[in-house]
């Protein structure tokens, strides 16, 4: 455990000195909130979607796919230094390096939700709507790691079958699943049989109990004009198995490229 310990001590140190970090990671999510919370000024704040309590959850989730472009350039850049290709031949196993990796990027994932939330607190605070509770916030923390998690082991397989400039390529497509098929910014309670889509993959039921959390509310009210809450229900617990069952499936695909194909190209 001291390997993995030293190692991820490492990597800490050269996430600090990337300056994407603080770009994409941190600055990001702030820009985000902020340009929605303009646009939702200028609309009378008659989009749902773009109140606090919907947005933040969208934003978190977003804001995690630029965590695995960040996770896939750190590796491929080892990788093309021969840096983990020197490791390789100290007493390290694989699973030394898959968590001297994967603990930092949690760690910046955590802040970035930390971020969100405080961003929440404050455009709340201004609009008078206020946000949730200090015990709500802390759920949703701990309902966003799975999707940190699958963001970052998607960073890792693709940092361990691509190159420096290919695996960015490749994670923007991922991006933009994220922000599309997300429900982050879109309406997808409105859009019928997309929205189904939308649930077979991670990022909308991500931000679906996200909102749960945040006693959020659908962009379209019931048949009588009431204003429509997201529930946990038989639906969020789909969502819940749903999101765990992603973030197993590319636990399980990360141990064996980054035990097998890494160590080969390396």
């Amino acid at each position: 455990m001291n390997k993995s310990i030293v190692f991820m001590k490492r990597n800490l140190k050269e996430m600090t000195r990337d300056p994407l970090i603080y770009i994409f990671c941190l600055g990001f999510p702030i820009l985000m909130v902020l340009m929605f919370q303009i646009i939702l000024n200028f609309t009378g704040e008659n989009t749902p979607i773009f109140e606090v309590k919907s947005l933040i959850p969208g934003i978190m989730m977003f804001s995690y796919s630029m965590l695995m472009l960040i996770t896939s350039l750190l590796i491929s850049k080892d990788k093309t230094s021969a840096f983990l290709k020197r490791l390789y031949t100290s007493p390290m196993k694989s699973y030394n390096y898959i968590i001297g990796y994967f603990i930092p990027f949690l760690i910046v994932g955590i802040i970035q939700s930390v971020i969100c939330i405080i961003l929440g607190y404050i455009f709340g605070a201004i609009s008078g709507t206020g946000f949730i509770s200090f015990g709500a916030s802390l759920l949703l923390i701990v309902e966003m790691l799975p999707m940190i998690t699958i963001n970052i082991f998607i960073g890792m397989i693709l940092a361990s079958l691509l190159n420096e400039k290919s695996a960015p390529a490749v994670t923007s497509i991922f991006i933009s699943l994220c922000g599309v098929i997300g429900g982050a910014w879109m309406p997808l309670d409105t859009m019928g049989d997309f929205e189904k889509t939308a649930e077979v993959l991670p990022f909308y039921p991500s931000v679906y109990l996200g909102r749960v959390i945040t006693n959020a509310c659908h962009t379209k009210p019931d048949e009588f004009g009431n204003i429509v809450y997201y529930q946990f229900s038989d639906r969020g617990l789909m969502f819940l198995l749903i999101l765990l069952g992603y973030m197993i499936i590319f636990g399980l695909l990360t141990i064996l490229f980054f035990n097998k194909r890494l160590k080969n190209d390396c």
